[in-house]
């Protein structure tokens, strides 16, 4: 039975039938979905694009995963599609020690530090804008404010 099961979910997996498999795996009741169904349910999540929830399955294999490069890989995964570069870098990282020919594992490893180099120079560039905005407010509402030295200095002139 658990064979032909997961024989059924790789089947699926290959048809990319993601959502047949999430509905399957979610009826066997929570307590019995072990990490090698965790696992496979996180990877159909992934491949549907529900990262967050893939997360939460792959948790579960967590222990089993530790060793795992391919385990390893989706986490990155779901973390680099929810804009989480650090821990995504990380993951690959892990994934690419365990496994350093996976070309897969390089690619977005690499597109993981980009992105977060991106996102550092945007801040960057957003924080010189945002100093140089209020720099210029500053003027001008010194230019727009009387200034009292000034006026007293001309009434003393006068």
């Amino acid at each position: 039975m658990r064979e032909e099961l997961i024989a059924q979910l790789n089947a699926w997996h290959e048809a990319d039938e993601y959502e047949e498999i999430v509905s399957r795996i979610k009826e066997v009741p929570t307590p019995l979905i072990d990490e090698e169904l965790a696992v496979h349910l996180g990877r159909a999540l992934n491949n549907l694009g529900r990262y967050r929830e893939a997360l939460k399955w792959f948790n579960k294999a967590a222990e089993q995963g530790k060793k795992d490069p391919l385990w390893h890989f989706r986490v990155g995964y779901a973390h680099y599609y929810l804009d989480e570069y650090d821990q995504a870098i990380k993951a690959f990282k892990k994934a690419n020690k365990l496994d350093p020919e996976d070309q897969d594992t390089l690619e977005f490893l690499e597109w993981s530090r980009s992105e977060k180099a991106a996102l550092a120079a945007a801040d960057e560039d957003s924080e010189d804008s945002e100093d140089a905005e209020e720099a210029a407010e500053a003027d001008s509402a010194s230019d727009a404010s009387p200034d009292r030295d000034s006026d007293a200095a001309k009434e003393t002139k006068h």
